[in-house]
Parts: C-alpha cells; structure tokens; sequence
C-alpha cells in the first residue's frame, strides 16, 4: 500500500497540473435504496455523518473512514442525470429508491479537479457539463502548455490525466480502490471541492466526489422523490431505466432537515 501510495502521489503531485476555475450553477443527483419506509431526514440522503476508523469502507475516491458526497451532475433537460445516478447505485426491478436533487447556491464556484479534460481539450470536443466559457479556459490553458512545454513533458502529463480517466471509470475492486482512493489526499486540497470523473456504468456521463464541507457551504437541497424501478436491463443499457416516480417531498426543514412528503 505505501508503495502504491508513493508512486500515486508522484503522478498527481508531479505530473498534473490544477487550474483554480470555478464551475458555476450545477445540479446534483444522489440516490439511496431505500426498504419499506421513505427517509425522514435529507441527511439519510446526504453523505454519511457519522463515521469510524472503519466506516464507510475505502471506495471510488473516498479513504477508509472519510465521507464523500457522490452524485450525479444534471445537466441535460431530460432524466439521463437519474438514469445515471441509478446505474451508479445498481437498481433493480422492484427496487425503491429516494432520490436526492441538490443546487449550487448562487454565486458560488465549484473547484472540480476535472478528470480526462486534457484529452479532450486536445481533440477540441467540449463535455457537455461544461460551458463554453470554461471549455475555453481549459483551452488557452493547453496552448500554453505547448508552447512552455517539451513534448515529452508534455505527453507526460496527457498520459497521466488518461491514466485517471481510465482507473475511475474501472469497474470497482478492493485492489482498485486502493489506487483510487488514495487520489483523494493529492486531489481534495483546501482549494479543491471535489473531484468530477466519468461514470463507471454510463461512460462518459458526468459524476462527482464533493467534500462534505462544500455541501454544507455550496449545495441547497432542493427535494427528494421516490422511484419505483419497473425494469433494469443491466450492463451498460442504462438508458433503458424504466422507473415510476411515486412520491415527491413538498419541503425540506431548512435547519431540521426534515422530509415532508
């Protein structure tokens, strides 16, 4: 492990670079399996409060005993944001689930560690999640990375960026997550918010780890819904979701957090 961890913090220490560029007015789905009764509290929905040395296990991007708050990001008009976050959660037929959708509060900057954007900017096609101003930062940013560059060190930090695209978007294991979850320390600095990476099973769909601090400071939580899940396909065919929404919260308690159905 602390071999994996010296060569990890090398390539995020040594050979990405982080560009302080605030993402504005975002919106988060999270979801939760929920059996027989509906959640009562928007912090069942949340991330985990109350942790150990042991709990919640080592996951995608989060240590042993650190809470994360994982969503999906909503971007598009339709319900690709919640077919997402369910194959993310692994529903199946019959399945209940609540639903939680979040908003950044205006005025306020995420600062996403963004996964996989040097490839992309370096073949100019813009995510969808990102708008153009943003793009265009990433962008300029690239072109003075050439230009103060070498290529090889240059290729070097394009291979690493793809090097992290391709083991966050790997089916999870004990013996990735020992890599990945190891990013966190490198990645969530005190200047960064959370980290935003492809979908393991909806590839190329935007997710995020955010910190819980920056969901308590940035996020307002706009309701829950609960979701009944008619029929799952499984593999990649999470688009092929069919589902019934059953019940939507008429408010969330501003300090209580209570989940009015």
């Amino acid at each position: 492990m602390h071999e994996i961890k010296s060569k990890v913090d090398f390539l995020a220490g040594c050979m990405t670079i982080t560009l302080d560029h605030p993402i504005n007015e975002l919106e988060f789905l999270r979801v939760r399996l929920c059996e027989g009764q509906n959640f009562t509290n928007v912090d069942d929905l949340s991330y985990i409060k109350k942790t150990s040395c042991t709990f919640p296990k080592a996951g995608r991007l989060n240590l042993t005993g650190q809470a994360l708050f994982y969503a999906s990001v909503a971007v598009k008009q339709d319900d690709t944001a919640l077919r997402v976050v369910l194959s993310e959660a692994q529903a199946k037929q019959l399945d209940h689930l609540n639903v939680l959708r979040s908003h950044q509060v205006s005025e306020t900057g995420l600062y996403l560690r963004v996964i996989g954007i040097w490839d992309q900017i370096r073949r100019n096609e813009k995510p969808y999640y990102l708008n153009q101003d943003t793009f265009d930062y990433y962008t300029e940013a690239r072109k003075h990375m050439v230009k103060q560059f070498s290529r090889e060190l240059l290729l070097a930090y394009e291979l690493t960026d793809r090097f992290f695209a391709d083991i966050l978007s790997r089916e999870g294991n004990e013996r990735l997550y020992q890599v990945t979850s190891a990013l966190s320390n490198m990645f969530l600095t005190d200047k960064c918010d959370g980290v935003l990476y492809s979908s393991v099973k909806a590839k190329g769909e935007p997710v995020v780890a955010l910190k819980p601090q920056v969901v308590d400071d940035k996020l307002v939580h706009q309701f829950a819904t609960e979701v009944l899940i008619d029929k799952a396909f499984g593999y990649e065919y999470y688009e092929y979701y069919e589902y019934r929404t059953l019940a939507k919260t008429s408010s969330i308690g501003r300090i209580s957090g209570k989940l009015e159905w």
